[in-house]
């Protein structure tokens, strides 16, 4: 009895810590194409693409930016709306064993990469194991006709 108890006890531990999300260094590379926030302001974003930002999701490998992941950005459709506004939906497919929670979010910009709305609020989302999950959002603005959608471990 007591020592079911004690490998239930650390299973529960050993799934939690697979849940947490490490900080990512401060001038480390970066991961899957994603800028460390002290060069934020000196790169610009490119324009349609989804970004893992999170270093413990996505890691480089070699100099050939073969990455080694535990999510990969399945399919990403942009589309408009019944009242003319852009929709972005990002298939997100989590390759490992445990669940993993995340907050995803988007900037839109107009067709010259002018920004057209403020970054929208982190949204959570939660991939179950060997899962997909879809994150969508609808500009605001109809100008909005190009995306950066960016990824991490929830917070």
């Amino acid at each position: 009895m007591r020592r079911s108890l004690k490998l239930a006890a650390l299973a529960a531990i050993a799934s939690l810590a697979a849940c947490a999300t490490p900080p990512a260094p401060p001038m480390g590379p970066a991961p899957e194409g994603g800028y460390p926030i002290s060069g934020q302001n000196a790169v610009r974003p490119t324009l349609n693409t989804v970004r893992v930002i999170d270093g413990s999701l996505a890691r480089y490998v070699d100099r050939n930016y073969r990455v080694d992941s535990i999510l990969d950005v399945e399919n990403i459709t942009l589309s408009p709306t019944g009242t003319g506004l852009s929709r972005i939906s990002v298939e997100l497919r989590n390759k490992s064993e445990f669940a993993i929670p995340l907050e995803v979010r988007n900037n839109w910009y107009d067709q010259s990469g002018r920004p057209v709305d403020t970054a929208t609020s982190w949204t959570r989302l939660f991939a179950e194991p060997m899962s997909m999950v879809v994150y969508e959002q609808v500009a605001a603005n109809p100008q909005a006709s190009q995306y950066y959608v960016e990824v991490r471990g929830a917070q």
